[in-house]
């Protein structure tokens, strides 16, 4: 039932501006000093592309969306959330670009925002965690634009491409009596004043033992899926009777940050030196390596350079065990320039994704057929990649693969 609303979340610890709580703090204050002045003015919310592998996003979508509620003269709603806090914004327009970037955060600078929400008002409407989640569960989506139905957003919904067009059970009107001399982003708000119990989101970048300059230089999308695994785990162990089931989409969501960021830096590699002469399969979900394309059918096959498909574990250690497979080259000249890297992926690497089961244990996560391990053994999973005990994976890939002198460039 309509109208239907915006629905995105964001990571606070993203926030680069240090003196305010969130982004969306900041936001709030820079739309409400622009209002003090200019009744008429506004200030763009930004969905950032986490990925390049994300599928495009169809905004056209949402203008229709929008242009469907201006016709019943309903208000269409941009819910933000954080998990603790939970704020909504009044949404006069999407667009894809802005022609005025400084009415928007400076956070957004050098980023690849994928769609712009203008909006012309704002208020938080919940500071508590709690509180938040009870609101998110009034969303769900149940309408022509997904061919799936979600009866409840959590903070642990799967397979959502934010932003998401949702419903509203409240059918909540936060809006409808405000006009230029009526806005809720000018009225006191006591949420704004108080410290409302949260998820703890800050406390978990130290439970990682992943040192913060490492953990600044992994791609966006490893770093909020990092941060989304443990909260996994925080409410897979948080009651008395542990959820087997968050427990292991924690653990499967470390083993997919790993196999991200070996795309982001071995295959990466791959093609910037080989681009053209390695080969591979056209499939976007589990790309393979050619060993050669003579007596090949083409058409199923592309350049790596032109590949965006993420290549398994499975596939990269295949590499690891073969580096002679391609016949033209082999893999000790490709990396002659990373050689740190290289011997780190050539001799450990390569014996823990062995040794640990790890590319069998993904694979059994993933086709949800995994044999009933002991917790125990789950959790040895997330202290090899991180480094509890240890120096961990991740770490040791971040650390060697800026080890000749790329300090200065960011994983891409």
């Amino acid at each position: 039932m309509k109208p239907y609303h915006f629905y995105v979340a964001f990571n606070p610890l993203f926030n680069e501006e240090q003196k305010w709580k969130t982004q969306a703090h900041e936001f709030h204050h820079h739309l409400s000093e622009k209002k003090k002045t200019d009744p008429t003015s506004h200030m763009y919310w930004g969905k950032i592309q986490v990925s390049q592998y994300s599928e495009p996003l169809n905004t056209k979508v949402f203008s229709e969306v929008l242009n469907e509620n201006d016709e019943l003269q309903m208000d269409t709603h941009l819910y933000i959330t954080d998990y603790q806090h939970l704020w909504v914004g009044k949404v006069a327009e999407v667009s894809e670009t802005i022609k005025d970037p400084e009415n928007t955060l400076n956070f957004y600078q050098n980023k690849k925002v994928e769609v712009w929400f203008k909006l012309i008002d704002f208020e938080l409407i919940s500071n508590n965690a709690s509180e938040t989640i009870k609101h998110l569960s009034d969303f769900h989506v149940d309408n022509e634009h997904y061919p799936f139905k979600i009866k409840e957003m959590t903070p642990f919904t799967s397979s959502i491409r934010f932003p998401m067009i949702v419903q509203d059970k409240s059918r909540a009107r936060y809006f409808s009596q405000s006009t230029e001399n009526d806005l809720k982003v000018l009225k006191p708000n006591p949420l704004l004043m108080t410290e409302g119990e949260g998820m703890k989101l800050n406390s978990f970048i130290q439970s990682f033992v992943i040192p913060e300059e490492n953990f600044k230089k992994m791609p966006e999308i490893v770093r909020t899926q990092i941060t989304h695994a443990e909260i996994l785990l925080v409410e897979a162990q948080s009651t008395s009777k542990k959820d087997r089931i968050k427990l292991e989409q924690a653990i499967l969501t470390y083993l997919k940050c790993l196999e991200v960021l070996l795309n982001e830096t071995f295959v990466a590699h791959l093609k910037k030196e080989e681009g053209h002469r390695i080969w591979v399969s056209k499939d976007l979900q589990s790309p393979k390596f050619m060993r050669s394309a003579l007596d090949k059918d083409k058409s199923s096959l592309i350049r790596i350079k032109e590949s965006v498909g993420l290549f398994q574990l499975s596939q990269i250690k295949m590499l690891l065990d073969t580096p002679g497979f391609f016949p033209h080259t082999s893999l000790d000249y490709i990396f002659r320039h990373k050689k740190l890297f290289w011997e780190f992926c050539r001799l450990e690497l390569r014996s823990t994704l062995k040794n640990e089961s790890l590319i069998d244990l993904k694979h059994q996560l993933t086709t949800q057929t995994a044999q009933k391990l002991h917790d125990r053994e789950l959790l040895l999973v997330r202290n090899i990649l991180l480094g509890i005990g240890g120096k961990g994976v991740l770490n040791a890939i971040v650390e060697s693969w800026y080890a000749e002198g790329l300090e200065s460039k960011k994983i891409a």
